[in-house]
């Protein structure tokens, strides 16, 4: 069940399924996410079929849930709900997120014009950032490992599936 989300600045309708999607995930955890995206949203010209992006809201909006891990954090491993197909992800237990300004997005533009919200949450999107697939992810890289062994995404910030959680590096 698709619903609108809003309208781009060049109105152009976005949609997004509530239910089943890593967006839907991403703002039950947060639930002023939405408002943020709708936000971002309304002032962009969406022209692009795929657009990943982040938007800078000018001021401390939350806090980015990934963080960089060292050897003296506490990681435990879970499947995030509506991700299973991602493997197990890590998880620090000890951290807080840090404080941000942007909320991240991708869209991509349907077959009627409108655009669906794929994912969203507050933070960056780009490779340098928190978007490195995931070591058992499908579109896992050789570097996916290595970037996920110093980043994690802080305990609680994220539905997970309960019965997936293990403190044993899965990769």
């Amino acid at each position: 069940m698709l619903t609108i989300l809003c309208q781009s600045k060049n109105g152009i309708d976005v949609m997004y399924d509530p239910v089943g999607s890593h967006a839907a995930t991403h703002i039950n955890d947060n639930l002023e996410l939405k408002a943020l995206l709708i936000e971002a949203i309304t002032g962009m010209e969406l022209i692009e079929d795929d657009i990943a992006t982040h938007i800078d809201l000018g001021r401390t909006i939350g806090v980015s849930d990934v963080v960089r891990v060292g050897k003296t954090d506490e990681i435990v491993y879970a499947a995030r709900a509506n991700r299973a197909e991602q493997g197990l992800i890590p998880f620090v237990k000890n951290r807080q997120g840090n404080p941000c300004t942007t909320v991240a997005m991708h869209l991509v533009r349907n077959s009627d014009r409108s655009y669906m919200l794929l994912s969203g949450w507050i933070g960056v999107f780009g490779k340098s950032e928190d978007d490195e697939p995931f070591p058992q992810a499908p579109d896992a890289t050789p570097n996916s490992a290595s970037f996920w062994d110093k980043r994690a995404f802080v305990y609680g910030s994220q539905e997970t599936i309960v019965a997936t959680e293990t403190t044993i590096k899965p990769w």
